[in-house]
């Protein structure tokens, strides 16, 4: 009777090295780093700073794949585990992928850890960038080395870091996130680590009047230069934008400063109507803090682009104006005609509070 074949090698299933055919320990295990990442129900952007063993988007992903609708990369290929498509294949080092799940999970990545050093390859127009570091930092210090080639960056809520108007409304770049980045110029990026950087403090006010809209995985930023304003607006009114049936699509609050407006498209991997189409074009309001009344809002002049939706579209305005005509009216009272309030009975006057006076006979 033959002895069984002893095979050497890393019998450990923490290991990166793990070898499931070995049956003796050699002692080469190596144990590695892990990272999790929260990945939250709906679309996001994730990235990873450690280099698995195993590089397929399969095989990352195996332990939670019922969680997973799809995944993307910055060239449209998709990991799409329900209908078996992984066009993605492997992972690659600095990128950061769009995905949406269907419900909360926790992605465990074990592997090597990547340099925060690491070239990364930017293209002129759109990436997906990967957070490196392993802490969060300031985004405007973390962008510094590149700021003169970037045109803007996104988050997975829309948030933005627009060198241009001086805007940071992501804060801090943090582990386990990836970023939309559009680039006027090709670079090989890396992170700085000479360790000065520190954390941002951002505005986190929420909307009272317009509510938050939802993530549908792509949108479209639309500035609003603080010397757009014909009558600037106060302190803490709300700018909302609205698809052609009325459906709010975004909104944000003004600060006195240059502000940034996501609008959202349309999920097409829902069967309603949930954003802007492509094309569509945009109106907007706006919600008085002072008064709690409503106008619209009009663009008289785009300094770049246009108020209809192009996915990762950048519109800039250049010449605002308000139209306090359609201030929602509310009515004061119902008079007859000796003047008397009345219940709406027989002939009677009815008077807004925009001043406008409704005849009205009621048998």
């Amino acid at each position: 009777v033959c002895d069984e074949l002893e095979i050497p090698g890393c019998t450990n299933q923490d290991a990166i090295n793990y070898n499931p055919e070995a049956t003796d320990e050699d002692g080469s295990c190596e144990l590695g780093y892990s990272q999790s990442i929260n990945l939250s129900t709906g679309w996001g952007i994730w990235s990873t700073y450690i280099e698995p063993p195993d590089m397929d988007m399969s095989s990352v992903f195996s332990e939670i794949i019922n969680s997973v609708v799809i995944i993307k990369d910055q060239n449209g290929n998709v990991y799409w585990p329900e209908y078996n498509l992984n066009s993605i294949g492997d992972l690659q080092n600095g990128n950061g992928y769009q995905i949406k799940m269907n419900s909360n999970t926790v992605l465990n990545i074990v592997g090597s850890l990547i340099s925060s050093e690491f070239n990364i390859d930017l293209n002129v127009g759109w990436s997906l960038l990967g957070y490196l570091p392993l802490v969060c930092n300031n985004t405007e210090d973390m962008m510094m080395p590149m700021v003169d080639q970037m045109v803007i960056m996104k988050d997975e809520d829309g948030a933005v870091y627009w060198p241009e108007f001086g805007l940071n409304s992501i804060g801090n770049m943090c582990p386990g996130k990836g970023y939309q980045i559009k680039m006027n110029n090709s670079t090989i990026f890396n992170y700085p680590s000479n360790g000065r950087f520190g954390f941002s403090m951002v505005n986190s006010n929420q909307n009272i009047y317009y509510s938050n809209q939802i993530n549908t995985g792509n949108n479209m930023t639309i500035g609003f230069p603080i010397t757009s304003w014909a009558d600037s607006p106060s302190i803490g009114d709300e700018i909302a934008a609205f698809d052609q049936h009325g459906k709010v699509v975004g909104s944000t609050i003004f600060n006195g400063k240059n502000i940034a407006l996501t609008v959202w498209g349309d999920d097409l991997t829902t069967d309603e109507k949930d954003g802007l189409s492509i094309g569509e074009i945009i109106t907007f309001n706006i919600w008085s803090s002072e008064t709690n009344n409503t106008s619209e809002l009009i663009v008289g002049q785009w300094g770049a682009g246009t108020n209809t939706y192009a996915i990762d579209g950048i519109s800039v305005a250049s010449s605002i104006v308000v139209n306090n005509e359609i201030y929602h009216k509310q009515l004061i009272k119902t008079i007859d005609i000796l003047g008397r309030e009345t219940e709406n009975r027989g002939f009677n006057f009815k008077i807004y509070n925009d001043g406008s006076v409704k005849k009205n006979y009621v048998f």
